[in-house]
């Protein structure tokens, strides 16, 4: 407390002043509130003011912040597992999607699932904590940041399903209605109404109220049940990371005999790749490469690998007149609707060029 201020209080004392005359001059004065009824406090008083709990204080702040990020990163990434499993599971016949009528291209499922994985368990440990203390300390229920942060988040949520009820009702009176574009506003309407639903009701359930409430043990449990079963149904998709470690060695087989492949035209052609071939001639205008050894060195654009990846046997390759084959092992079928010659079994699967009608390859 400052001297001056409490030096003045006396003197004012001394003039028989009240508290009420007192605070106005000192507030006219351009004296703080705080800092008036605490001078007066302790003017008459032996006992310090006790010091209420910090109800707005940097740590609450740093676990909310922490909690609603990864509640997003959770409904986001959820929303996205939510599209792709309905655009695999009802297509769209006036679409071309190969991403989805495949079984190659998994990232974005790889992708969701792992932020689901990471920020769902930390959003449920850092609930908790916050649980724990609005039970024990029911005051920090009252927090600035907790509730600016709670209303943000309904905030978004809210916007979200106006948004789809937008879009339902527009796509409704355009006549353009499918089933695939309900499940779609559907999938919004849940995963954003869930964390909307809770934290509403939660903001206007009484302080004595909290701690007996069951509502955070139901809205716990559709949680987790909602996120194990679009992780598990992710995971029967894409396969077990074996799986995935297995595909991605199959894409390197397929780039090596690419690069293979195009190498050993550069070698035989040159810088007239490209060129019609006139008609009638069988002849090449260099003969073909007598093995991979002698490709690799040759190579013009990059550095070849001539033996698989995985295992390190050398990939087959074998030459007959103008024609040639290169032929490796894959652990997985191949079947995608586009760049389809390299479609291929699991097993050994052999490729083969002529090099003449391949020639602009």
């Amino acid at each position: 407390m400052s001297k001056s201020l409490a030096a003045f209080i006396a003197h004012a004392r001394t003039k028989n002043m009240d508290h009420q005359t007192i605070r106005m001059l000192l507030l006219s004065a351009g004296w703080k509130e705080k800092d008036i009824a605490s001078a007066l406090a302790s003017e008459t008083l032996t006992m310090p003011i006790p010091i209420p709990s910090d109800t707005g204080s940097a740590r609450d702040a740093f676990f909310h912040l922490l909690a609603f990020t990864t509640l997003y990163a959770t409904v986001i990434s959820l929303v996205i597992l939510a599209f792709t499993y309905i655009g695999r599971w009802f297509p769209d016949a006036a679409m071309t999607d190969y991403a989805y009528a495949n079984s190659s291209d998994f990232s974005s499922i790889r992708w969701s699932i792992a932020v689901i994985v990471i920020s769902f368990p930390m959003f449920l440990f850092l609930s908790r904590i916050l649980h724990r203390e609005f039970c024990t300390k029911p005051e920090k229920l009252n927090s600035g940041v907790r509730r600016w942060l709670t209303y943000l988040t309904l905030f978004v949520t809210a916007c979200a399903l106006i948004g789809d009820g937008i879009t339902l009702l527009f796509t409704l009176l355009s006549g353009e209605l499918t089933l695939r574009f309900i499940l779609k506003v559907l999938a919004v309407l849940v995963l954003s109404g869930l964390p909307f639903g809770y934290y509403f009701s939660v903001l206007r359930i009484d302080h004595e109220q909290y701690a007996r409430s069951s509502i955070h043990s139901k809205y716990l449990w559709s949680a987790v049940a909602i996120v194990m079963a679009f992780v598990l149904c992710g995971i029967l998709i894409v396969g077990s990371p074996l799986q995935g470690r297995a595909e991605r060695f199959d894409e390197q087989r397929v780039s090596d005999l690419r690069a293979i492949e195009n190498e050993i035209y550069n070698e035989i052609y040159g810088q007239e790749r490209g060129v019609p071939v006139p008609a009638g001639v069988k002849v090449l205008p260099k003969p073909l490469p007598k093995d991979l050894e002698t490709v690799a060195a040759n190579a013009l654009y990059q550095k070849l690998r001539i033996s698989d990846p995985e295992t390190s046997v050398p990939y087959l390759y074998e030459t007959r007149g103008t024609s040639f084959k290169l032929c490796a092992t894959f652990a997985l079928q191949r079947d995608l609707g586009y760049d389809i010659f390299w479609n291929h079994s699991a097993g050994e699967k052999c490729f083969e060029f002529d090099a003449l009608d391949q020639r602009m390859k």
